[in-house]
This record gives structure tokens, sequence and C-alpha cells, in this order.
């Protein structure tokens, strides 16, 4: 088990921020905030109305709208700054898991917490807890080996575990590391092509390869265990931070260790997004994905037949997801070169580009959800109100791009050799 002293680190490690002194906090039922944001999103929907309101009538935006425009902001932000709390309430019971996961493992596990006082959405923070505990326990079962293994490979006996949460561009990063034994890709690779995930002659990236570890029922435990190896955990762990619109990134060298970087929203309200005309459709594309826009010549596209081809973006070749051709949408542009194509980074596919016909703008969009009333449909996120009061679907550029991936066969599309061989 692990020494006593760990556990006592741990939990000093993990103390979350002290609360509000006395007189300086009040209690209030998470329904009337819930009723403010939805007052706040209403706002926001107004405002860009009256904006687009006088833009049609050839008015030119007055000083006052301006003043307007920033107060909505600030009345959203100061809102949303309300049901935030700090991130420490969900990492303060990490040292219980740990102190457990030691117990049970025989194994010597040191626990490092840092941004514990990062603030995020409570709904977020709520269903963030089983993603958390998934992570960890296969942090410490997979990643992290036993005493003696580390003492063979030249490591201390006692492995680390990292866990750290960060704002950066408008999002929350949370980051789980360890200083195991990294992924074993050929055996990942192996169990996969066994399972038949993939074909025996395929040629995969590290990355593309670290990727199946999130398909359904994969396990390379050889054992069954109360922590893993049941062959469920990770798959759910990606759908978690999906519905709660983030990502999951995996960076891992083997005999050194292993990362999985959580990209989450700090709120599932209201979200920056790039408006996009596509054929008769408005669609929005979350700015999080964006990484650039651009119009490209005619030199650096090349056409692979059946609405598939790739672009040359300083050297790099990716593929492009005709937007119109996904949505369903008519009168739309058809060669990239007559369009506008917007690079993406995506969690499965890496970067992407979408053609669309033009950009409008980029705005603050309130996010409506669509489950009460439609099934889920992969590539749509949400919905959202524009300026003119028309409706606009959300892309999901994830699933969207997953899905043109997997129609028109993600090896020829995402690797350069595809290239060569279609050509």
């Amino acid at each position: 088990v692990a020494p006593p002293a760990a556990p006592a680190a741990v939990a000093a490690a993990a103390t979350p921020p002290a609360p509000p002194a006395p007189g300086q906090s009040i209690r209030i039922e998470l329904s009337k905030l819930d009723k403010l944001i939805d007052a706040v999103g209403e706002l926001v929907i107004a405002q860009a109305m009256m904006a687009q309101r006088l833009s049609s009538e050839g008015l030119a935006a007055s000083e006052e709208i301006a003043v307007l425009d920033g107060l909505t902001r600030d009345i959203q932000e100061s809102a949303m700054a309300i049901r935030a709390q700090p991130i420490g309430s969900v990492f303060s019971r990490v040292p219980r898991i740990m102190r457990e996961l030691s117990a049970s493992t025989g194994k010597h596990v040191r626990l490092e917490v840092s941004g514990e006082s990062t603030e995020l959405d409570k709904t977020v923070i709520e269903r963030l807890g089983e993603p958390l505990t998934h992570l960890i326990r296969n942090a410490v079962d997979h990643g992290i080996e036993k005493p003696e293994e580390r003492l063979a490979a030249g490591k201390s006996a006692e492995g680390t575990l990292t866990l750290s949460a960060e704002h950066r561009s408008g999002r929350i990063l949370i980051r789980i590391g360890d200083d195991g034994r990294g992924i074993n890709r050929d055996r990942v690779l192996a169990k996969a092509i066994e399972k038949g995930l993939v074909a025996p002659d395929a040629q995969l990236s590290k990355e593309e390869i670290d990727l199946l570890i999130f398909a359904p029922g994969f396990s390379t435990a050889q054992t069954v265990s109360n922590i893993s190896g049941r062959g469920v955990g990770m798959d759910v762990v990606r759908q978690n931070v999906k519905d709660l619109g983030g990502r999951i990134t995996i960076e891992s060298e083997q005999g050194v260790g292993t990362t999985f970087t959580l990209t989450l929203p700090l709120t599932l309200a209201i979200s920056d997004g790039m408006v996009v005309n596509v054929g008769d459709q408005t669609l929005v594309v979350p700015l999080a994905n964006v990484v650039e826009s651009l119009r490209p010549a005619v030199e650096d596209v090349k056409g692979l037949g059946s609405n598939r081809a790739m672009m040359n973006v300083r050297g790099r070749f990716i593929p492009v997801v005709p937007l119109h051709v996904a949505v369903g949408a008519y009168g739309a542009v058809e060669a990239p070169q007559d369009g506008v194509l917007i690079v993406v980074e995506t969690e499965g596919a890496g970067r992407a580009a979408l053609l669309v016909d033009s950009i409008v703008d980029q705005r603050q969009v309130v996010i409506k959800s669509l489950d009460t009333h439609y099934r889920s449909v992969e590539g749509v996120a949400g919905a959202t109100i524009l300026g003119d009061g028309r409706v606009a679907l959300i892309v999901d550029v994830d699933g969207l791009v997953a899905r043109s991936m997997a129609e028109h066969g993600q090896m020829d599309l995402s690797h350069p050799h595809g290239l060569a061989e279609a050509a």
C-alpha cells in the first residue's frame, strides 16, 4: 500500500479554497438562477435583432447601440459568474479515490493538484465527476506501474498523478497526467484488429491508435477487476465530455507517461460562433473549433471525386468537408475555390476544412437544445435564433467531420499518401 505520508500530502495539495467570509454570500435556489440565465439569453437575442434591424434599414449603429452591446455582454458575464463554482469541489473527492486505488492495487501514487480555484458553470461541474473518476482509475490501473516495475525501469517507486485546471481562450482545460508506462500502441492496435475495429493492413498514426481506446467495449486489460478490464469506461468518458460540448485529447509516450486533456466550455448556455451561409441555409460553427478561414487557390485543391477533395494548407493536406452535402442544403457552391474554407480542429480526425458559401459574421449565440422535440442528429449540436429572427442550426464539428470521414473513407482523406494513391 502507499506510504502513510502520501495520503496526507494528497489531502493537503487538494484542499479547496476557503469559503467566503460570513455575510459575504447568500443561498439562492438554482431554479431562480436558471430563469435569470434564460432571461439574459433572450436579452442577447433581442439586442442582436435590434442591431440587425438597424443594419437592414441602412442606419448606422449609434453610440447608444454600442453601449447597449457592451452592457448586454457585461450582464451576461455577470449572470454566468453567479452560476460559476470552483472546480475544487470536484478535485476534493480525488484524494479518497486515490487512497482506495493505492490500497487495492498495491501501487504508491502521489497526487499533485493545481488550479482548484478555477471556476466554471455549476452544471458542468456536476457532470464532470464521473468522467474524471474514470480517467483517474484508468491512470492508476493502466498507466502507473507497480513499485518493482518502476524501480526496474529506473524510476522512483512512487508514481505521480497530476490533476490541473486552467482557463484558456474562453474554455477550461483539465489535464489528468501520469508518469507511468504510457500507451502500448502495438498492443492497442493488435487488440483493435482482433476485435475487427480496423483492417489488418491499416496504416494508422500514433494519434489514431490512441483514439482506439475510446471505442465502445475496448479494453486491453488481461483480467477483469473492479477497477478496469470490464470493457466499459473510456467510451463513456468520451461521450460524457461530448455531451458537455467538450472534447478529449491524448498525449502519450511509452515509458514516460500519458496525459488526457479535457477541453470544456465555461457554460452550456451561450457560446461564440461563426455564422455562415451554406446554400439556402444559415449555420453556426462554434468558434472553439475554428483555426482559420481562407479562400483557396485552384492549385491548392485536389479533387478525389464524389464530393471529396483535399486542400493544401502550407504544405499539409487536409480533407475538405462540403457542408451543403452534410446538411442537405440547396444552391450551395460546390467547388472549394468558389467558396470559403473554414479550417477546424476536431477531436477524432485532426484538422478538416468546412466548405461554405460565405461568412456572415462572428457573434455570441444563445444555445437552444433540440432534444425535447427532435431525436439526436449527428452533426447538429443545437440551434440558435439569429438577429433577423431566423433559426440557425449549430454545427457539431466533431460529429459532422467524423460522419464525413466514415462515409468517404477516412484513410484516403486524412493522410497525404491517400491523396497520392487516388491521384
